[in-house]
């Protein structure tokens, strides 16, 4: 029945998302740079590839990423997730995962294992299963709705602390972060003109955001507005990892726009963005490295 071959899609995506056998030698897997600990994003400026080539960009984290229309940081000409699936496998610039001209050998990995057999036939009946419309699957499942902010603004309730409240009148309010950041995502989805403080050393890469895209001089220095769900977990920060705290990045902003917010205020919207956390989606246990047995299908 459909629950089942959907459960049993998610379940295939999630394996496959852990499996460092999408990459070249076996070194690197979705997770690799994209851990639940960190709602999905990974700690570094950018991550190097499985043959050790350069990142490009910061590593975004996933929260609600179905959500979005625009899946990276500077595309938007994608259809969707499971064609951004496909970006760091066998994608070139840069090389990630480093199975560009080795599709094939994907298979033949993956046709060595029982349970992928088991749950590819389950999973794609009708058709020939792909592993991207699997990852897809899995990544519609990050929903992070319940943070203290979520539950808080559902039972008509302040913050824990006047420090967070008065933050979150700032955000909203005089600091007009919500002009980009909008809610319920905590981004407007859309792109916008940001250029990073200094020329990024981390990487070899000229980045020109969205205009490396679409071939328009006007769309030069444009990047999608990151989320600020979890923001707390996803540092560093910008499109290039180049700013290391959320003060900072308020400061930058701040500084670029001529609102000087005070010392004082930016640690009072640094308490509102703390209760942007969403605990119960970075320890929930189906978004997690499966284990080793395969799913029981009755």
């Amino acid at each position: 029945n459909k629950t089942q071959t959907d459960k049993v899609m998610v379940e295939l995506g999630r394996r496959l998302f852990y499996d460092a056998d999408l990459s070249i030698n076996g070194t690197m897997s979705c997770a690799t740079c994209h851990e639940q600990r960190r709602a999905f994003s990974d700690g570094n400026k950018a991550h190097p590839g499985a043959l050790n080539d350069l990142g490009k960009r910061n590593v975004p984290g996933l929260a609600n990423i179905s959500l979005f229309k625009n899946l990276t940081w500077a595309h938007n000409r994608l259809s969707g997730l499971a064609e951004q699936s496909l970006m760091p496998i066998r994608g070139t610039n840069p090389v990630e995962m480093a199975m560009n001209g080795h599709e094939s050998e994907i298979g033949k990995r993956l046709n060595q294992n029982q349970c992928y057999q088991k749950l590819f036939s389950i999973a794609f009946k009708e058709e020939n299963g792909t592993i991207n419309l699997s990852l897809e699957r899995f990544q519609k499942t990050f929903i992070s709705n319940n943070a203290i902010y979520d539950q808080k603004m559902k039972n008509h309730q302040p913050l824990p602390t006047k420090e967070a409240e008065a933050g979150k009148k700032l955000f909203f309010g005089k600091a007009k972060c919500d002009s980009c950041h909008r809610t319920p995502l905590f981004s407007d989805d859309n792109f916008h003109n940001v250029q990073p403080k200094v020329k990024s050393q981390h990487t070899m890469f000229d980045d020109y955001g969205l205009s490396d895209v679409t071939g328009k001089s006007k769309d030069k220095n444009f990047f999608r507005t990151p989320s600020l769900r979890n923001a707390t977990l996803t540092a560093p920060y910008w499109h290039d990892g180049s700013v290391k705290t959320l003060s900072e990045a308020i400061k930058y902003h701040d500084v670029k726009v001529n609102r000087l917010l005070t010392e004082r205020e930016i640690k009072k919207i640094v308490a509102f963005l703390e209760t942007l956390t969403d605990e119960s989606f970075v320890h929930n246990p189906n978004f997690s490295k499966p284990s080793k047995e395969c799913l029981e299908i009755p």
